[in-house]
């Protein structure tokens, strides 16, 4: 009898474990983040690709809500390919923040190869309507 009981909490723990690690595998094999910005700002010159700055708190939850959303739909993580992407938590790097002018949580912030600004844009989109930003940054791009 003992031997059950402890095999059934050693099962319950394990898949305890399990679930609560599986949102966290899902997300760090999504989109590629960079966290360095002047590695960011080389890379992008480098390979000639527009910067994706996401700028979130830790205890924002439209921000969780974006990572968990957009940042891991098959749609989004394949055409931010076509960036360098870079996650700034805006408490740790103010500095960045203000450069860029961030006055809420989440905005992401689009620049050019160069780093120059396309624009900022403050709040939570769905998957299809960052989608739907993502190609206009980039078009726009190539049209010049």
């Amino acid at each position: 009898m003992r031997k059950a009981i402890l095999y059934l909490l050693v099962c319950f723990l394990l898949v305890g474990f399990i679930c609560v690690q599986g949102p966290e595998q899902v997300f760090a094999g999504s989109i590629n983040w960079v966290k360095d910005m002047p590695e960011a700002l080389k890379s992008a010159k480098a390979q000639n690709k527009p910067l994706l700055i996401d700028f979130y708190t830790d205890w924002c939850g439209w921000c969780k809500r974006l990572d968990k959303d957009t940042y891991s739909n098959a749609k989004v993580v394949k055409f931010a390919e076509n960036f360098v992407c870079v996650k700034i938590n805006a408490e740790e790097k103010p500095e960045i923040a203000r450069t860029y002018k961030v006055q809420g949580f989440p905005t992401t912030v689009f620049l050019k190869p160069n780093g120059s600004l396309i624009q900022n844009t403050p709040g939570y989109m769905g998957p299809d309507k960052y989608l739907e930003l993502m190609q206009k940054v980039v078009s726009s791009l190539q049209k010049k």
